[in-house]
């Protein structure tokens, strides 16, 4: 028997002996069955009270869970719980750090479903890979919530390198901490590069919103279209086109397979677009939150107590008629290495917000000038000048300093210029060019 068996057996004897001995209310409660799970970061008992469920959660949830506490015979992490989970009243304890089992590789759980838009979230406390899938019937969006630590970053870099490999996915990857979670990453089944900026997210999601609706024109398109945002509320407030596409996303993405995984710190029904966007993010991961109001949004319910979770991957898993306790399961260099390529666009295109029928905060970028439209063909015709050379050119022409979203436009820009020339057999004259504040081509 092992240590955690032994314990776990030992917590069933003195809650039963006490139930039982009229110990826990003022007359005894039978105790019908008792069962034990071994999680990897929590021991729970499950318990079969009969028409006594009700007295004997009220009793072992009271002042928190004041009474529990004695009964757990090993020291536990965090908060014990007491809730209903189906006829049976559960009652939980975080394991002590040296029984804990809080790091698990995703290599470690065997071959991963690929297909069906699935991945793997995660090994449960019986043992068990747990899958979660985007799908129309059940689960066509995903919430992720967690706190700072909590180990949401992990999780939802581990979706996407799973739902990269399968080659009927395509992605949309927006970082609302603007490159902090996904810094780096570059993968064959993305659309465009991870979208960094306000200027960005708001082309990436306007851009995933008109390609829904061509899909609705046009039904029967190839694969799904996933749309990953993470803090989703920092996206949501920087631009009302970006919160328009977002809601339009949610609420009528599932039936042309478009699906959105939103993960956030701050699950709020507000900061996510509302009760509208909220009701239809049927799937949720909810880690480690920071209090009981956003434990109910991240759940989508009263109980389980995602506050009380334990940080670093503990997670309830949540699903129409499902609730699961998951360790999440993380990617190492080598998982992300198997799906490395590069994303269909390098830059994201400009949008006209009113295709939403939003217009986006402030003014609308202005026409590139014949300055800017020069440096930005002479530094794509060289090749090793980047932006920063591209800013400091058009400064030295008089011009305002742009920022990075229009400098990239403009490379871009001059790129397609550039290809173009080639193509059509007509060599630059780059040096002079750039001494000319122009363009002069001449015939190959």
């Amino acid at each position: 028997m092992t240590d955690k068996a032994a314990l776990l057996n030992d917590f069933a004897t003195r809650v039963v002996k006490a139930a039982s001995g009229g110990l826990l209310d003022k007359r005894p409660i039978e105790i019908r069955q008792v069962r034990t799970v071994a999680g990897p970061r929590a021991g729970a008992l499950q318990v079969d009270a009969g028409l006594d469920a009700g007295r004997l959660l009220r009793v072992l949830s009271r002042d928190d869970c004041a009474l529990l506490r004695q009964f757990v015979p090993w020291n536990f992490a965090g908060h014990p719980a007491a809730f209903m989970a189906g006829r049976w009243v559960r009652v939980e304890a975080g394991w002590s750090p040296e029984l804990a089992e809080s790091d698990i590789p995703l290599r470690a759980l065997g071959p991963y479903p690929h297909g069906g838009g699935r991945w793997v979230l995660g090994k449960n406390e019986h043992g068990r890979t747990v899958a979660a899938g985007l799908n129309l019937d059940r689960t066509p969006h995903w919430l992720v919530s967690g706190a700072t630590g909590a180990g949401k970053t992990v999780a939802l870099r581990s979706a996407v390198c799973q739902l990269a490999a399968d080659p009927h996915n395509r992605l949309v990857v927006v970082d609302g901490k603007r490159g902090a979670s996904f810094r780096g990453l570059a993968m064959a089944g993305m659309v465009g590069p991870v979208a960094t900026r306000p200027d960005d997210w708001r082309a990436a999601l306007v851009w995933a919103a008109s390609a829904m609706r061509t899909r609705y024109d046009d039904p029967g398109g190839p694969g799904r279209l996933v749309v990953v945002v993470d803090e989703v509320q920092e996206v949501i407030l920087a631009d009302p086109a970006a919160a328009e596409a977002v809601r339009r996303l949610v609420v009528l993405g599932r039936d042309a397979a478009v699906h959105c995984l939103l993960a956030t710190q701050h699950p709020i029904v507000k900061a996510l677009g509302g009760p509208t966007v909220t009701r239809n993010l049927v799937g949720r991961l909810a880690l480690r939150v920071a209090d009981y109001d956003a434990s109910r949004v991240a759940v989508g319910g009263s109980t389980p107590r995602a506050d009380h979770l334990l940080g670093r991957g503990d997670a309830y898993a949540v699903a129409p008629t499902a609730c699961q306790r998951v360790q999440v399961a993380y990617t190492t260099a080598v998982d992300l290495e198997g799906v490395a390529g590069a994303p269909e666009w390098d830059a994201w295109p400009e949008v006209d917000a009113a295709d939403l029928g939003t217009a986006p905060k402030g003014r609308p970028s202005k026409w590139p000038e014949p300055p800017e439209v020069g440096a930005a063909i002479a530094a794509a015709a060289d090749g090793q000048r980047g932006r920063p050379w591209l800013q400091q050119a058009i400064v030295s022409q008089g011009l305002p300093r742009p920022g990075c979203g229009r400098t990239d436009r403009l490379l871009h820009l001059g790129r397609e210029v550039v290809g173009w020339l080639e193509t059509n057999e007509w060599i630059l004259t780059h040096d002079q060019a750039w001494a000319e504040q122009g363009v002069v081509c001449q015939s190959a």
